[in-house]
């Protein structure tokens, strides 16, 4: 059994890890048309503060050991041009030699991630604007602060990306200004939590306008809707498409937001090609369909999936699916979220109790914080719908505790019984979960 990969990064070297770990023998080669293996994305951003760090610190294992310890023939930039779909095979070239090949197979992996939106703006094709979607994008982009020590930077688009780099940023003792198309900021997380954000970007000096449209750039000035802008070094983090060009010409079919169609089994319409990450749908367990929600753990599941249903295509696995949790930092703000978003419970037309609870984090006891939480469960039956919570201390892992719930199909009956830990350290006796839930009860 021969196994191709084209791409590397998380879903791609998963699946590849998965089949050599059930299959020692099977041929498995992964192309990946970058010059780095598979990494923690999620880190860019904070490896910019770091300036004798090297990116590569990123990379979840060295090449040696995937090809040495795992068995895996992994290609750095090897890129695939074609896919043969009828004749199973794809068409490489080295782009280091500049030599072409055709590489068979009998399963395909399609896990190619996804692009940054690019401006085409006039001049935003300057060496001084960034991207940052990739390491090699992280690269460059450290390099040029280091070497340049830009005084003033402008970040366009307000999503988790350039919000942690403002963090990065303004730690760094620069400020930048954000501007963002849309006419708010965070547009699944509901005004409560958006208000904490814009808050906290005020109280560090960091002036973020939404409602922008950019116009042009010239030299360092940025023109839009709201104005000119300085700008020796410009950041953009618009969002991102899926990658799927390549898959699309060779016939396969696309879906939400214009994702590699997938079926649970992580199936597309392309005889033995799977597709995961960040380039294919993503099933919503609460939805009961397929959305489109990239993110490192769920590419690195359904790479694990693929993998499992490559070994084994008599006694497939289904991708049990995700529940919408994401969490990111802003400064001593954590914010996540997790289930339905509000704008998808309209939507769907649900009645819903929504509670806000602001409460602290711990006990009598130093280094404490506020944080909210913004519950949402369904009028009646109390089941719990959704959970947003920004704040300081420890949020991220009480947010798990109602993504959990979530996953369980729990009640705000339920959540309101659970046993949790108290110790001052850790803790009020009611912790901020558990008053959540109880005054929920009271308005179900």
């Amino acid at each position: 059994m021969k196994t191709v990969i084209i791409g590397g990064i998380a879903a791609g070297l998963s699946a590849a890890s998965q089949i050599k770990r059930q299959e020692p023998e099977a041929e498995v080669v992964v192309l990946e048309k970058s010059g780095d293996v598979s990494y923690a994305a999620c880190g860019m951003p904070y490896n910019l503060y770091f300036k004798e760090k090297p990116v590569e610190k990123l990379y979840a294992m060295p090449l040696d050991t995937i090809r040495k310890e795992r068995g895996v023939d992994y290609r750095l930039q090897h890129e695939v041009t074609r896919i043969h779909a009828p004749g199973k095979s794809v068409d490489v070239t080295d782009l280091k030699s500049g030599n072409s090949y055709r590489e068979s197979y009998d399963f395909l992996v399609y896990a190619t991630g996804n692009k940054a939106i690019r401006l085409d703006y006039p001049g935003f094709d300057s060496e001084d604007v960034f991207y940052f979607r990739t390491l090699e994008d992280t690269r460059r982009a450290k390099s040029f602060l280091y070497e340049n020590a830009p005084a003033k930077v402008l970040l366009i688009g307000a999503g988790y990306t350039n919000l942690e780099v403002a963090d990065v940023l303004t730690n760094m003792k620069l400020k930048p200004v954000i501007v963002e198309k849309a006419a708010m900021i965070l547009p699944a997380f509901c005004e409560e939590v958006r208000a904490k954000v814009m808050e906290k970007a005020a109280e560090k000096g960091i002036e973020l306008l939404t409602g922008v449209d950019i116009e042009e750039k010239s030299g360092r000035v940025v023109r839009t809707s709201a104005g000119t802008f300085e700008a020796d070094m410009v950041v953009v983090a618009a969002g991102a498409r899926p990658n799927t060009a390549l898959f699309a010409a060779a016939g396969g079919e696309l879906g939400v937001a214009g994702a590699v169609k997938v079926d649970r089994f992580l199936r597309t319409n392309l005889d033995g090609v799977f597709s995961g990450g960040d380039c294919a749908e993503h099933y919503v367990r609460q939805l009961g369909r397929n959305s489109y929600f990239p993110l490192g753990p769920a590419a690195n599941k359904q790479g694990r999936v693929i993998g499992q249903n490559i070994c084994n295509p008599e006694k497939m696995t289904e991708f049990w699916g995700v529940d919408q949790t994401a969490v990111f930092k802003f400064f001593d703000y954590t914010v996540g979220t997790t289930g339905l978003s509000e704008l998808q419970m309209q939507t769907l037309g649900k009645n819903v109790v929504k509670v806000t609870v602001d409460a602290p984090t711990r006990g009598e006891f130093p280094g404490g914080g506020t944080m909210r939480i913004v519950l949402f469960c369904e009028k009646g039956s109390g089941l719990v719908l959704g959970c947003q919570m920004v704040g300081e201390d420890v949020v991220a892992k009480r947010l798990d505790v109602l993504a959990t719930a979530i996953y369980k199909g729990m009640t705000v009956f339920e959540v309101a019984e659970l046993d949790l830990s108290y110790s001052p350290p850790y803790a009020p006796v009611w912790d901020p979960v558990l008053v959540a839930a109880n005054v929920a009860v009271k308005k179900v």
